[in-house]
């Protein structure tokens, strides 16, 4: 995996912004001094003109104005840096700090400074230091030319992609270190938690702050740490995955011990920090930022789906777990939207699981489905019932289509989601939206020539009543367009049917004998 490196192009800018000043400043004072001197008999050695004893109260006058460059420098530095600790996160002023560029520039400032005024100090000595003027003198004239390529570089160093960049970098040096000896295991273990702590911390920030961008971008760069330790894992020593040494963690310091000893066996502990941080960020999104929390559940379920490619089954079943907090905290909060978008995550996950060793989880996934969608139900949430209702029936095609052995389980679980309503017409439209996945998934059958899957569910909504049933297959026969009229994240109209699969609608109402104005039998 390619890792970012943020310093690259802002520092060679900065140098060439540097060289091609000191060029030009060269070209012109070349160009005067020629005027003046150059058609002179004899001519003037434009350097002597440095070291000349007459010189010595312009270069007394340096110190001033080398204080006040670096006093600029300094102050301009300062206020940029702070603003954007206030920002993103105060542990920037550290980064910031460990910053090479910015410790050797400032120090070289800092050092020019010093040396001119050692210089004024010394130049009534018993000879005139001609050679410590010329050096203190291109080097405050270097000072002045640099400031304005260090500002730009400064102001590059702070933008939100760079100081996401450098952190994720960080994070993941500190994984590179800790796979090279197991002595400076401590050392990268340190580097890794600072980093992921502090992109949480912007993240969380630019959430208050409204900022989307940044937000996304600082979960990918979360994403890209936490899939580059799962791909490392096999590289990595035992001692990486000790986890004593978090029990005063933020992310694990309210934890049981047990679990914490569950992390140490089951080797999760970087997922665990990585997902804690998502937990955070998706809790603060709901409702004010849901592209956000969606952005949450696109990266825990691509974790997820790179634990199956790996082989890591209790990675997949630590992603599981956080997409079931995050259900939780959608319903909780009434977030309707949101819980949509993670149900789509969800069965996409629960798909990429099919044909695989772990295809088991798809029986859980689907069981999982049903109680949360159910959960909704009871809050009056009737929507997102649907939705799970919906899923899993896509699912339940896919399944069909590969010839997965958890087929049938997870018929038998599509078929337990409808439950009599307690009263309400939210409740009544909720188990109508159920009863047309039902359908839905009875004309897929047919359409494959499955007649007796089909009946199943017939048989499971033989009793609803004829006002139920009708109205359930005018609104199936009449959506032509699978687009959904609104801009949705998923863009497709639950109730759609391919024409062959929406032929079968006739067949399968056939069936309600008690159903008016339709076909007996059955």
């Amino acid at each position: 995996m390619s890792r970012p490196r943020p310093y690259q192009r802002p520092v060679l800018a900065a140098v060439l912004s540097t060289l091609g000043l000191v060029v030009v400043s060269a070209a012109i004072y070349t160009g005067l001094w020629f005027v003046d001197f150059g058609t002179r008999t004899g001519g003037v050695d434009p350097l002597s003109l440095f070291g000349h004893p007459d010189a010595a109260g312009t270069v007394a006058g340096l110190g001033e104005v080398t204080v006040a460059v670096l006093g600029i420098a300094i102050t301009v530095v300062a206020i940029i840096v702070e603003l954007a600790a206030n920002r993103y996160t105060p542990r920037i002023t550290e980064l910031f700090i460990r910053d090479p560029i910015n410790a050797s520039v400032l120090s070289f400032f800092a050092v020019t400074s010093v040396l001119v005024l050692a210089t004024a100090m010394s130049l009534y000595g018993p000879v005139y230091p001609s050679f410590m003027v010329t050096v203190v003198v291109s080097a405050m004239l270097l000072s002045m030319t640099a400031i304005l390529p260090y500002f730009l570089y400064v102001f590059d160093f702070l933008t939100p992609r760079s100081v996401i960049l450098r952190i994720q970098r960080r994070a993941l040096d500190g994984i590179a270190l800790g796979s090279r000896d197991d002595a400076l295991v401590p050392s990268g273990r340190s580097e890794l938690t600072n980093g992921v702590e502090q992109l949480g911390d912007v993240a969380l920030n630019s959430i208050g702050k409204k900022d989307k961008a940044i937000a996304i971008a600082t979960l990918n760069a979360l994403s890209e740490v936490a899939e580059h330790s799962l791909a490392s894992r096999s590289e990595m020593p035992e001692r990486w995955y000790e986890t004593e040494s978090l029990a005063n963690d933020q992310d694990f310091v309210s934890f049981h011990p047990d679990i914490t000893r569950r992390v140490t066996h089951r080797r999760t502990w970087v997922e665990m920090k990585v997902l804690r941080q998502f937990q955070g960020v998706f809790g603060e999104s709901l409702h004010d930022m849901q592209d956000v929390a969606h952005i949450v559940a696109i990266h825990t379920r691509s974790l997820a789906i790179l634990a199956i490619d790996t082989g890591e089954l209790h990675a997949i079943r630590l992603c599981l777990r956080f997409i079931h907090t995050y259900f939780r905290q959608a319903i909780n909060d009434r977030d309707v939207r949101t819980a949509y978008n993670v149900f789509n995550e969800y069965r996409t996950l629960g798909e990429a699981l099919l044909g695989t060793p772990y295809e088991d989880l798809v029986l859980e996934m689907a069981d999982r489905a049903r109680f949360y969608g159910q959960l909704a139900f009871k809050r009056q949430l009737p929507f997102i019932l649907e939705t799970a209702a919906y899923d899993v029936c896509a699912l339940l095609e896919l399944a069909f289509d590969k010839g997965a052995r958890t087929h049938d389980g997870l018929l038998d679980c599509f078929l337990e989601l409808d439950r009599e309503p307690d009263g309400g017409e939210h409740q009544e439209a909720s188990l109508r939206g159920v009863r047309k996945a039902q359908t839905k998934l009875a004309t897929f059958y047919l359409m494959r020539g499955e007649e007796a899957l089909a009946r199943r569910i017939f048989e499971d909504m033989r009793h609803e009543p004829p006002e139920r049933l009708r109205s359930i297959r005018e609104e199936l026969a009449a959506i032509e367009e699978p687009e959904f009229w609104e801009v949705s994240d998923r863009g497709v109209d639950f109730d759609w049917l391919p024409p062959d699969q929406r032929a079968q609608l006739a067949t399968y109402f056939s069936w309600f004998s008690h159903l008016k104005g339709g076909e007996a039998g059955g």
